[in-house]
């Protein structure tokens, strides 16, 4: 028994003996009993109202003055206290938990077994073609993909479909996973760009497959010929000169794939490698050896700052510029004019590389810095080159914090540029 009940007991007995008291010197027992009962009542009748009126309002605390209706409010206060308390903390839980759901880059839909949509985040809406008045629809209805309904109905095995959304065209890899007994969760990751690379990848082991077997071919058919015991010394000489061009294609072929390897793999310069680089004096010496390329079919011009000096690796920045130069020999016709230049403008050093060749049709210009990617040009390939020079170039701009830009008209020319951040430029 609570103190508050013991004293209220203490209370009624006492009220019961006074008015037995009263009841024996008047001699009006039901006069006695009834005003006894008025003052047990009345209290309890005035907490009752209280009460009363705090239920309307049970977050604040009650202000009961009898302890045998305080106690119980008070533990109702308490109770729905501690209530609202793990409500909050789960509203909480739960904003963090839609967050963190708003904030994935994978569509996320929760259904029904019945199809039903109960939620979708933001990437859903964005993948899927889901807009906010889709709650409550039947998810296999508005996407109207064969293979999602087969997903849905759990038709495919591995839960597991790629399909492509109508509305963008995006490659999208969908999910199905359980929940419970009621409902499913369906996730929607864009893979296209997983799907570009993957392309890549073959179509870069292809592409290397056929660059090496076409100089292989030709060394292997000279390598049978040298066999012939009835060679005379002219022949054999003649022979072994034929198979330094191929031997040479697939050296440089390799070391411009081993190139590029180890820019795309190795971190960016580091202090000790980043020196003061006079490209001036580098152009001079690219374009000596563009000249010889050339042999005279080119008009070569050079106009460097010799004043202005870049920050950066001399190794990488010599492999680039030269890329672009000889592209620009590779795809101009015989007599064309190529101009070289370096100068500084208000966005940082430039570099430019413009000739007057057959020029690149807009729908290649952003696929030109893929490996092996080749615009297909009457005679392109009978110039040379690997395919990789300006994948080289794209990463070696990026290991400079530099950017690559083209202007190109067909037949009537190109011009290469790159942008260097103005920091990096030196005077001296």
């Amino acid at each position: 028994m609570t103190p508050g009940l013991k004293r209220e007991l203490i209370r009624t007995i006492t009220l019961v003996a006074l008015a037995m008291i009263v009841g024996l010197i008047t001699h009006r027992w039901s006069a006695s009993i009834v005003i006894g009962l008025m003052f047990w009542i009345g209290p309890h009748a005035r907490e009752f109202i209280r009460l009363h009126r705090w239920s309307r309002h049970p977050l604040r605390r009650p202000d009961s003055t009898v302890e045998l209706w305080q106690e119980p409010a008070v533990r109702v206060f308490r109770t729905l206290r501690n209530a609202r308390g793990r409500m909050r903390r789960i509203l909480t839980r739960l904003r963090y938990v839609r967050s963190a759901t708003e904030a994935l880059p994978d569509g996320a839909i929760l259904i029904k077994r019945s199809g039903a949509i109960d939620m979708f985040n933001a990437a859903a809406q964005s993948l899927l073609g889901l807009s906010a008045g889709d709650i409550g629809k039947n998810f296999v209805s508005l996407v109207r993909n064969p293979e999602i309904a087969a997903l849905v109905n759990d038709q495919v095995a591995e839960g597991l479909v790629e399909i492509t959304a109508t509305h963008s065209n995006l490659q999208l890899e969908v999910r199905r996973i359980e929940i419970d007994e009621s409902r499913l969760l369906i996730l929607a990751r864009d893979v296209t760009q997983l799907n570009r690379l993957l392309s890549m990848r073959q179509d870069f082991v292809a592409n290397v497959s056929h660059e090496l077997r076409t100089p292989l071919t030709v060394i292997l058919g000279y390598l049978e010929s040298l066999e012939d015991e009835s060679l005379d010394a002219s022949q054999l000489h003649d022979l072994i000169g034929r198979l330094r061009p191929p031997a040479t294609r697939m050296k440089i072929l390799v070391d411009d794939l081993l190139l590029l390897t180890r820019l795309e793999s190795s971190p960016k310069p580091s202090q000790t490698e980043v020196e003061l680089v006079s490209v001036a004096s580098m152009l001079e010496s690219i374009v000596a050896e563009a000249r010889q390329i050339s042999n005279g079919r080119h008009l070569i011009t050079v106009d460097a700052d010799p004043t202005l000096r870049l920050r950066g690796s001399e190794f990488e920045l010599h492999s680039a510029f030269s890329n672009l130069v000889g592209n620009a020999i590779r795809y101009s016709p015989d007599g064309g004019d190529i101009h070289v230049r370096w100068y500084r403008t208000d966005d940082g050093p430039r570099f430019e590389v413009e000739d007057h060749g057959m020029g690149v049709p807009p729908q290649h210009l952003t696929r030109i810095t893929e490996r092996f990617y080749r615009v297909d040009l009457s005679g392109s390939r009978a110039r040379g080159g690997t395919g990789l020079g300006l994948a080289i170039v794209k990463h070696v701009l990026k290991r400079h914090d530099a950017t690559l830009g083209v202007v190109s008209e067909l037949d009537k020319g190109s011009l290469f540029f790159c942008v260097f951040p103005d920091s990096a430029a030196a005077k001296g």
